[in-house]
């Protein structure tokens, strides 16, 4: 209120000042007299020259002012009809205190002879009405904000105590479900989800089995349900994984049908949760796999394995897969688990059109021993890509012996560094005797191989 106060005391003021530079200095008023007889003689003399009736001068004077006042451009195009706009705002002056009722009609009348000035008023107040607004939308966004989270605090705390007298014994499954199930409490389900969530991350066993006994009493799959075929990626992820912890015999179907879904962190979802939910096989989605089968997927099933101690299946069943990504994972696991039985299904996937796979076939037989593997190994070398010849040169690192020192001299002698820096490596791990030719090598080269020996034999390397 005191912005606009001085805003319209600053603009009376110019007004003011300009309606003062407009007074005539004070003449003589029988010198005055004079003029105005004079004038307005010579002027009744040229009208009846002209033609037009005589007006007396004063009158004529006045409409012409009422004309310059009331319709002009500005008065049109901001003020309509702005002989009754002047009438309302003066009207106004009853609900102001004696003191500023002058000053607001001499603001009012001036205004009204300048109306321009009404645009810059216009402009002002509605700066300081957008500057109002703005301050009332973020103090009631505010306001809002912190009774919900207050709220919400409360309900969670409400939520933990009663979990916690269960695990605790204080109370029983079925006197839980009463408390948890007050029509008051029923729209913060998804936060009493969320809060059976974490417990179940601390506490195993029986304790484990309470809070998927309410989860089922309470009818909470209906939420989980719904939220698979929310519109939200971020719901679906949300709805499966609460279906999974929560051991529901909807799980599996619901994440069946996500397996393939065109969302890739959706899919990964569904693949991961997919051996929590059925432990006893847990590796049978592999062959419904059409989609990629994610990095990140993989290693959390391998964590899932090795943390829950999951019975391991024979992995030659998926390794003939259409998806390269699950042929790839099928060789991890065979090496990981050191599954010997599979080592011709390995050998048979060094000649793969997939170059990742080759690689990953490369790396197994020489993890596995797989000394049968050699002879394909060499016959495909030159063929091969970069990364390739590279991992085949550490795999004879593993599986090489003297007879294969020739074939380890080709490679140093190439003119590839990283190939001739692995070659030398595998040729000095192959006792005295890879050694002694790899000296007699460096000689016959003129000493060129001397910095890749230093290198490799250097024990910080």
């Amino acid at each position: 209120m005191s912005l606009v106060f001085l805003i319209v005391f600053t603009a009376s003021l110019i007004i003011s000042g300009d309606a003062t530079a407009q007074v005539v200095p004070e003449v003589n008023p029988a010198l005055a007299i004079d003029s105005v007889s004079d004038t307005i003689r010579i002027r009744n003399s040229m009208e009846g020259k002209i033609g037009n009736p005589k007006i007396d001068s004063p009158l004529y004077r006045i409409e012409i002012k009422d004309d310059r006042t009331y319709d002009n451009f500005f008065s049109r195009l901001f003020l309509f009809d702005s002989k009754n706009v002047k009438s309302e705002l003066i009207g106004w002056n009853r609900f102001l205190p004696t003191p500023f009722d002058e000053l607001y009609r001499g603001i009012i009348e001036k205004a009204f002879r300048f109306p321009v000035v009404f645009v810059f008023l216009a402009l002002i107040l509605a700066l300081a009405g957008n500057v109002v607004l703005v301050i009332a939308v973020l103090f009631i966004t505010n306001m809002t904000m912190n009774y919900r989270l207050r709220r919400t605090r409360f309900v969670r705390d409400h939520f933990e105590k009663t979990l916690t007298d269960l695990m605790l014994q204080v109370t029983d499954t079925k006197e839980a479900i009463g408390i948890l199930s007050k029509s008051n409490l029923k729209k913060h389900y998804n936060l009493l989800i969320d809060v059976m969530m974490d417990f179940q991350k601390s506490f195993r066993g029986d304790s484990d089995r309470q809070i998927t006994e309410i989860y089922q009493g309470l009818n909470l799959s209906k939420i989980s349900y719904n939220k698979i075929y929310s519109m939200s990626f971020y719901e679906q992820v949300k709805g499966l994984r609460e279906l999974t912890n929560m051991k529901h015999h909807q799980a599996t179907e619901m994440i069946m049908d996500k397996l393939n879904d065109p969302i890739n962190i959706v899919r990964t979802e569904a693949q991961i949760s997919y051996p929590y939910a059925n432990p006893d096989a847990p590796f049978e989605f592999l062959g419904f796999l059409e989609k990629p089968f994610s990095r990140w997927a993989q290693v959390n099933i391998f964590y899932l394995i090795k943390i829950h101690e999951m019975p391991v299946p024979s992995f030659d069943k998926w390794i003939t897969s259409g998806n390269p990504n699950v042929v790839n994972f099928c060789i991890l696991m065979i090496n990981l688990f050191q599954q010997q039985e599979n080592s011709q299904h390995i050998i048979h996937l060094l000649g793969a059109p997939n170059e990742t796979t080759r690689n990953l076939a490369i790396f197994t037989c020489g993890n596995l021993h797989l000394f049968d593997s050699k002879d394909i190994m060499k016959s495909s070398f030159e063929s091969e890509t970069l990364g390739n010849r590279i991992e085949i040169t550490k795999a004879f690192n593993i599986l090489g012996n003297e007879s294969d020192i020739p074939f380890i001299e080709k490679i140093i002698q190439g003119e590839s560094i990283a190939l001739r820096l692995e070659a030398i490596r595998t040729l000095n791990n192959l006792g005295d005797g890879g050694r002694a030719r790899l000296s007699g090598l460096n000689q016959s080269m003129n000493f060129t191989l001397s910095p890749y020996i230093s290198h490799i034999q250097d024990i910080r390397n």
